[in-house]
């Protein structure tokens, strides 16, 4: 089962939202980490008004004993606090409830002016501990305290700083998942406004009329972002305008190409019926018939090659085999000798060692239309030279004559369909304009570059540049 594509706004959303939850998490938990440590430092901060509202309440009597009021310090701690009051030798002055500090195991210390504030485990859970010194102050005592040392130990569970936080985690989850269903909601707005000018320019596509040559979407309305998508869909539409134009000229031309020998078949074959003559008159239409026949099957055979060059070209599936140029131009030149013989013409050779990949068959349609043009357009008495050597970058081939160069407004329309020069309608020669059509399609097949030059003084040459050879490596692999 094949799976369905995700639409751009789907592969938008899908992309944006774990990012945009992902940053979400991470500032609250930045904010709920923030909240955290100032509740600690708050929870801290009661410890030492705590502390210190004990130590206030500590004197000194006229014999110099330290007093204090019990009452006084037990409704400083609260109800879930425990405390006790230290003398400079570590004894207890004062504990509540009894026997806690003995319990909890903490030793008291005997410097000044020292705070030290930690989290112990007792009694079986998380406990802040808070340990105060200070000197008591005597009454003569006028810039600094000069009584004896006393500590205050508290101790206060830390549950109700976890239920804080508790309750503070759940607030921003919720809050979080507002955000999130917020967020959801922005980013779907905020991708369908972003997506609309692709949908503008969808509506338009779908707007285009048929192929008339004029179809183009204007690159000024649309964003600059998509400008350069805009631009291509018109360089696309100008390309797919040309192959239409190309199809509806190639339909034209082919069926122009068809009907002129059906024509002449018909009247001839109705001009035998319609006229008494005998048996040679009958014969010979039937030969003119026969003729134009073989004609039209020329032509609906060539456009058979071109059809499955470019079926093939666009397929990819080629199977090449290693092919010797100078055996393939021989064997050529081979079929053209008595056609040279007949006019009068030179054929030469000029072949050197040079190996490609290809399909042999498409080769020598290649090179037999090469050479079949050249012999009908050279002259009687000219020569045709068939040459190939291999170099460095890949290998060529040549097929060179002496007839009448080709004029220069020409050139650019050699290598299209049914296109016959005016050298073509001078020479009165046969021919459907698809011979050098069939061998440029045949060099694009094999990836090579074929190209008109004119040579000097008169004449043409037809050069087939093949731009990969056989290396050694290609031979062994191939054997």
């Amino acid at each position: 089962m094949t799976r369905r594509p995700q639409t751009l706004f789907r592969r938008l959303l899908l992309l944006t939202l774990p990012v945009e939850c992902l940053v979400l998490a991470l500032f609250g938990v930045w904010l709920i980490r923030g909240d955290e440590r100032r509740e600690r430092a708050a929870f801290d901060e009661r410890l030492r008004l705590q502390s210190q509202a004990i130590l206030s309440g500590v004197r000194l009597d006229l014999a110099g004993r330290v007093r204090f009021d019990a009452d006084l310090n037990a409704r400083a701690l609260g109800s879930d606090a425990k405390g006790c009051l230290l003398d400079p030798g570590g004894e207890v002055l004062w504990q509540s409830p009894e026997g806690w500090f003995g319990a909890s195991g903490l030793k008291g210390f005997s410097q000044r002016d020292l705070e030290v504030v930690q989290s112990l485990k007792l009694d079986g859970g998380w406990t802040r501990v808070l340990q105060t010194s200070r000197l008591v102050r005597r009454a003569q005592d006028e810039d600094e305290a000069t009584g004896p040392l006393v500590e205050v130990v508290l101790a206060k569970p830390l549950t109700s700083l976890d239920a804080e936080h508790r309750a503070l985690r759940q607030k921003a989850v919720a809050v979080g998942a507002l955000l999130v269903a917020l967020t959801t909601l922005l980013l779907w707005l905020a991708i369908g406004t972003g997506l609309r000018p692709i949908r503008q320019v969808m509506e338009r596509l779908a707007g285009v009329p048929g192929p008339g040559g004029q179809e183009r979407l204007d690159e000024d309305l649309v964003p600059a972002e998509l400008r350069p998508l805009a631009r291509e869909i018109n360089a696309l539409l100008d390309r797919l305008w040309g192959l239409v134009q190309l199809e509806r000229r190639f339909a034209a031309e082919a069926a122009h190409e068809l009907r002129t020998p059906l024509t002449l078949v018909k009247s001839t074959l109705q001009t035998a019926l319609l006229t008494s003559r005998g048996a040679e008159d009958h014969a010979k239409a039937l030969q003119e018939a026969l003729e134009d026949l073989q004609r039209l099957e020329h032509t609906a055979e060539e456009l058979l090659v071109l059809a499955r060059a470019d079926a093939l070209f666009g397929s990819g599936e080629k199977a090449f085999e290693e092919v010797a140029l100078q055996d393939l131009l021989r064997a050529t030149a081979e079929r053209f000798e008595s056609a040279a013989e007949a006019r009068d013409l030179g054929l030469t050779l000029d072949l050197h060692p040079a190996a490609v990949w290809g399909d042999r068959q498409a080769l020598e349609r290649l090179f037999l239309n090469l050479v079949d043009n050249a012999v009908k357009y050279t002259g009687k008495g000219g020569s045709v030279t068939l040459r190939c050597m291999a170099s460095a970058d890949g290998a060529s081939a040549a097929v060179e004559d002496t007839g009448p160069s080709i004029p220069k407004a020409e050139r650019a329309h050699l290598f299209e369909q049914f296109f016959r020069g005016a050298s073509g309608r001078v020479a009165e020669t046969q021919g459907g304009g698809l011979g050098l059509a069939i061998a440029f399609a045949m060099a694009r097949l094999h990836g090579a570059d074929l190209a008109y030059e004119p040579c000097a003084p008169d004449g043409n040459r037809f050069v087939v540049r093949f731009l990969t050879v056989v290396s050694g490596e290609q031979e062994a692999g191939s054997r």
